[in-house]
């Protein structure tokens, strides 16, 4: 367990790319998912890339929109090597032109493909070494322990797989020379603690929401689950995962969840959730402060939506 974690005062996660877009907003999805997360605590502030998306260019054109930038972001954090979360990398450390920290598993640059009828598929880091991104800028710590980042905010590390429902996918790796089924060992999350309770952010939560939120509140020593961000891989799930997962799910406050949640996944949180469920899309930014107040969530103002449109030429 992580000693003295401590609490975060605001947070604000920031959706730059993802899969879907909201009605009548300029701004470019992509399949993938990469989050901004600003955070502050009572001594200090932090910057962190949450993934880096299938591409960097969705998540430089979003951050223009949204009147952000990378220029206070001094950590990367990838949730696992997936490409749709990790292949934007190489382009936003050229972006950012300057040293910056990425935190990952050990596992983070093994070999992950599928086998289909039409033979392999690469779905991991590809075509991007680590010789090269370290080139680019990047000071790799790579580790399966959980990480404090700062006040109120540490990685997972490692997620014990506990549930019999949350099983392995058919997806595979090469150990010595052997194909072998991949655990997927590198899939994890960043952890927040507020005065209410966790928040839990997630890329795409192969290890399971269920062993997830039980790894969360081992190394926090906190029960309470105030909020869940991210993909949840409902996608093509069992119907025994969802409905176990879904029923888990009803002790926690607020959830928020996009990319690999998949509509019916997303339907059916909603259906037990309520006003409390969200689907996030690119652009919505969310806002979490004292245990007063509700989470805020937002898209883009209509004013600045309005010029956006206006600069690329397009009528209100």
């Amino acid at each position: 367990m992580i000693k003295e974690l401590g609490c975060l005062q605001e947070a604000c996660i920031s959706i730059l790319a993802e899969d879907t877009i909201a009605f009548d907003t300029p701004y470019v999805g992509r399949f993938g998912l990469s989050m901004l997360l600003e955070f502050k605590a009572e001594s200090c502030q932090k910057h962190i890339l949450y993934d880096t998306n299938s591409a960097a260019a969705p998540i430089l054109h979003n951050l223009e929109i949204m009147e952000k930038s990378l220029d206070r972001v001094d950590t990367i954090f990838l949730s696992h090597c997936h490409y749709d979360h990790s292949d934007g990398l190489g382009g936003i450390l050229e972006a950012i032109d300057r040293p910056v920290a990425v935190i990952a598993h050990c596992e983070i640059f093994r070999p992950c493909f599928e086998i289909n009828p039409d033979g392999i598929r690469h779905i991991g880091i590809v075509g991007q070494s680590r010789q090269e991104l370290e080139q680019k800028g990047a000071i790799f710590t790579l580790t399966s322990a959980p990480l404090n980042l700062m006040t109120g905010v540490t990685t997972s590390g490692e997620i014990e797989r506990i549930t019999s429902f949350e099983i392995l996918e058919d997806l595979y790796t090469t150990i010595d020379g052997q194909v072998v089924q991949d655990h997927e060992k590198d899939d994890g999350a960043v952890i927040l603690n507020f005065e209410q309770g966790l928040v839990i952010i997630t890329g795409c939560c192969h290890a399971g929401i269920v062993n997830t939120i039980m790894q969360a509140q081992k190394i926090t020593g906190v029960e309470k689950i105030h909020a869940v961000i991210g993909g949840l891989h409902f996608q093509d799930a069992s119907e025994e995962k969802i409905a176990k997962s879904i029923g888990a799910l009803k002790e926690v406050e607020w959830i928020f969840a996009g990319h690999c949640t998949g509509f019916e996944g997303m339907c059916r949180i909603a259906g037990v959730k309520g006003e409390r469920f969200k689907a996030i899309h690119t652009g919505t930014e969310i806002r979490i402060t004292g245990p007063e107040c509700e989470p805020v969530v937002t898209t883009i103002p209509t004013a600045q939506r309005d010029r956006h449109r206006i600069l690329c030429g397009l009528k209100k």
